[in-house]
């Protein structure tokens, strides 16, 4: 294979992956019991236990799907990928560690007091909480994917450990990014009688009885006088949101090996990923996606040829999405007055946040997936994720978590700077997605939601790996022949 470079001995587990991957989906088609998601389970938990970095192999494989054991089992498959996948990868990488010499966590500088303060906090707030469930899922969903720093570090040895997590990522997100697609041109083509109803045709039978929670989404926008909807399309996941996340990872993936040489499947690639960023409805993609490409180009020093290239694949791509019914530019005629509601929103909702003193009301307070499911009646739910981490945690957790984001981006970086221009090229999107979603925090708690909790600190750990001496990403032309290939022992 030249596009996808396993190692032999990951080439089964990828594989079996993906086979049951695509018996789920077509289980959840069918309406089929959800029985065979225990048999997944078994054979994911068995993958990660026999070795850790087919774990982070599995995962990469089962991410872009999030939303089938959803679709089969309803609620219950929310725990699905935690239980079968996360969980044990931590016991497998644990065991591991014990057996090796070397430093656990990757070169964190302030970040790592930053963030052992931030764990004490949680941890300490839990005792506040409004019951004990509320806490414990509080702390879940503040702390339990953090250690994917360490994994993600661990797993990248060399260029090819890098080039196979984001070559398998942008590959498999081309399925849900033709779902998507082909679901927002049925829905935009062909709307239903219910201005709020979304119609995806027979992908409806995707969702099984999940469809109920996706169908009636969407958003108004006005553009002068003329009002429209645009869908908000779900993909593979249980909501739109979700799939702009995953989305987004899988465009960075794909952007960074269409930088590494002048490739045009990767730049095609590339392309079909962003229409899927597009194609969620989400508003902010039409804002994010730009911005990450820009601020990639710019990271990256890309020489003129190259920049020509994406400009007029970009071109290309708005032309497409013209033809086939949709409004692009509309939608950005709508982007400067949303941005200033949002910001305005997101400021008085920071500043709600700072009022709650130095030790906050307790871990999952106002954490929405700790009240849904900790059994409290309360329905608190503040968008911006800064304000959240104060009205927990106090001023002093919200300074940590900043104090260590801050201090991470930093380092990746000034790290980007200093390294190669072919590693630098193949980083920067990853780099700038990281820096993106980190902005997008003012307006949403994207680090809550799957897949983002996963893949923020899984990416960052990885990117790390790249301050290793001597690491560097192989070049390569046109024909994929390689020109050096130097890299970290």
């Amino acid at each position: 294979m030249t596009m996808l470079r396993l190692e032999r001995a990951q080439l089964p587990v990828a594989g079996s992956a993906l086979a049951l991957c695509a018996l789920a989906g077509a289980a959840a088609a069918l309406r089929a019991p959800a029985g065979p998601l225990i048999g997944v389970a078994v054979v994911l938990v068995l993958v990660s236990l026999a070795e850790w970095r087919h774990g982070v192999t599995a995962i990469l494989v089962v991410l872009p799907f999030s939303g089938v054991p959803v679709f089969m089992a309803g609620h219950a498959g929310l725990a699905m990928r935690d239980v079968a996948l996360v969980l044990p990868l931590y016991v497998a990488f644990a065991l591991w560690m014990t057996e090796r010499h070397g430093s656990l966590l990757p070169p964190l500088g302030i970040a790592l007091p930053a963030l052992a303060l931030f764990a004490i906090i949680v941890l300490g707030s839990v005792v506040r909480a409004p019951s004990l469930s509320i806490g414990a899922l509080g702390t879940k969903i503040w702390l339990a994917y953090i250690p994917m720093l360490a994994v993600g570090y661990h797993y990248v040895r060399t260029a090819a450990d890098w080039d196979r997590a984001l070559r398998l990522t942008a590959l498999l997100g081309l399925i849900p990014a033709a779902i998507a697609v082909a679901e927002w041109f049925i829905a935009t083509r062909y709307p239903p009688a219910g201005a709020w109803s979304n119609n995806f045709g027979p992908f409806r039978y995707l969702y099984g009885s999940w469809f109920e929670q996706v169908r009636t989404t969407g958003v108004a926008m006005s553009a002068g006088s003329h009002t429209f909807v645009v869908p908000r399309v779900p993909s593979t996941f249980t909501s739109s949101t979700q799939f702009y996340l995953f989305s987004m990872v899988a465009y960075a993936a794909g952007l960074s090996q269409a930088l590494r040489g002048p490739r045009l499947f990767w730049l095609g690639c590339a392309s079909v990923l962003a229409m899927g960023v597009l194609a969620t409805g989400e508003r902010q993609a039409y804002v994010a996606m730009p911005a990450m490409t820009v601020l990639s180009l710019m990271l990256g020093g890309q020489g003129r040829a190259r920049l020509a290239i994406i400009a007029a694949a970009a071109g290309g791509l708005v032309l497409i999405l013209m033809a086939l019914g949709g409004a692009p530019l509309a939608v950005l005629g709508t982007m400067p007055d949303h941005a200033g509601v949002e910001l305005g929103h997101a400021w008085r909702e920071l500043q709600s946040g700072l009022n709650s003193g130095p030790i906050g009301h307790g871990t999952g307070w106002d954490t929405q997936a700790a009240l849904r499911y900790g059994g409290s009646a309360s329905k608190r739910y503040v968008e911006n994720w800064y304000s959240k981490a104060a009205l927990e945690l106090g001023v002093v957790g919200l300074a940590a978590i900043v104090m260590a984001l801050a201090s991470l981006h930093w380092r990746l970086i000034t790290a980007l700077i200093r390294i190669d221009p072919v590693t630098r090229r193949a980083a920067a999107p990853i780099c700038v997605l990281l820096l993106v979603m980190t902005a997008t925090l003012f307006k949403g708690p994207v680090l809550d939601l799957d897949p983002m909790n996963v893949y923020f600190w899984l990416l960052t750990g990885m990117l790390l790996s790249f301050m290793r001496p001597g690491f560097a990403v192989v070049a390569v032309r046109a024909d994929d022949a390689p020109v050096r290939a130097e890299a970290a022992p």
